[in-house]
């Protein structure tokens, strides 16, 4: 009696030996296709996660700024005093900083140098080191994209002044605080005279216009 040669594991046509045969006519040429196509996703997917960083970091350094013109406003609201806030550079830290109206005409920088307008011992202390105040040289004015913004030198825009004002029913002195992660993206808050309402756009290089 004869009986048959059992078949091995993998002798039979089943996916084993289809996958034996793909992989058999896999050419070098084929497989350094696939290296090549991998190490580009695996670019594109760290670049997109670094604009996506960079992009987070400037809109939460503008947020950041405008938390401190809404304390400013209400720090001059219940204590029915005319308020300055001020961004200055402390030792080797900058801070934002408050100032009270000591002779009745507003807060100014060389009353605040003198002592007529004192500092309220409050503080905000700016401890980013990934965006801060600054323009991007070439940076579009957003007023005037056909313009550039200048001087670069003065990212704190309130008229002549880097001071903020507020008066006791929450009226603001109107200007810009320009924000730079100091490579290509940019944002700027704005608050608005009266309503002292805060407004928000951004940049980034390549780009004509400013954005929402």
């Amino acid at each position: 009696m004869s009986t048959s040669q059992a078949r091995g594991r993998f002798g039979g046509p089943g996916p084993f030996r289809a996958l034996a045969n793909l992989q058999r006519g896999i050419t070098v040429l084929e497989l350094l296709l696939v290296l090549a196509i991998g190490s580009s996703l695996l670019l594109l997917t760290a670049v997109s996660a670094f604009s996506l960083q960079a992009t987070i970091a400037v809109r939460s350094a503008a947020t950041e700024t405008a938390a401190a013109f809404w304390r400013a406003r209400s720090y001059a609201i219940t204590t029915g005093r005319y308020t300055g806030l001020k961004f200055r550079r402390n030792g080797d830290r900058w801070e934002w900083t408050l100032y009270g109206d000591g002779n009745g005409n507003g807060i100014r920088n060389a009353e605040i140098t003198s002592g007529i307008d004192p500092p309220l011992g409050v503080h905000f202390p700016w401890t980013r080191n990934d965006v801060m105040p600054g323009i991007r040289p070439g940076a579009p004015d957003p007023s005037d994209p056909a313009r550039t913004l200048t001087p670069t030198t003065d990212p704190i825009r309130f008229g002549l002044s880097d001071i903020c004002s507020f008066s006791p029913v929450g009226e603001s002195s109107p200007g810009s605080v320009y924000l730079w992660d100091g490579r290509n993206r940019m944002g700027v808050v704005r608050i608005f005279g009266r309503s002292a309402k805060v407004g928000f756009l951004y940049w980034k290089t390549g780009e004509r216009e400013w954005t929402r």
